[in-house]
């Protein structure tokens, strides 16, 4: 894995800028996350942060979802 790849993985994004990044609210991230589809890392103070990776997956994720895709189904 290369340096860039790792960049990717590093928390850096609180779940208001995520949910604008990928175009949905804060309460479908949590739903998401509900469903097993993705898990943020945490600090110390228990507030997710998503990774660059974490949101490409919450966009692949969104995207099926808008097409009638069902959380069962996206997982």
């Amino acid at each position: 894995m290369g340096l860039f790849n790792k960049g990717e993985d590093v928390p850096r994004y609180v779940i208001s800028v995520a949910a604008r990044l990928v175009g949905t609210t804060p309460h479908k991230l949590r739903a998401y996350e509900r469903a097993g589809l993705i898990s943020p890392a945490r600090t110390e103070g228990n507030i997710r942060l998503y990774s660059d990776r974490d949101i490409q997956r919450l966009r692949r994720i969104n995207a099926l979802t808008q097409r009638g895709v069902n959380l069962a189904g996206v997982k």
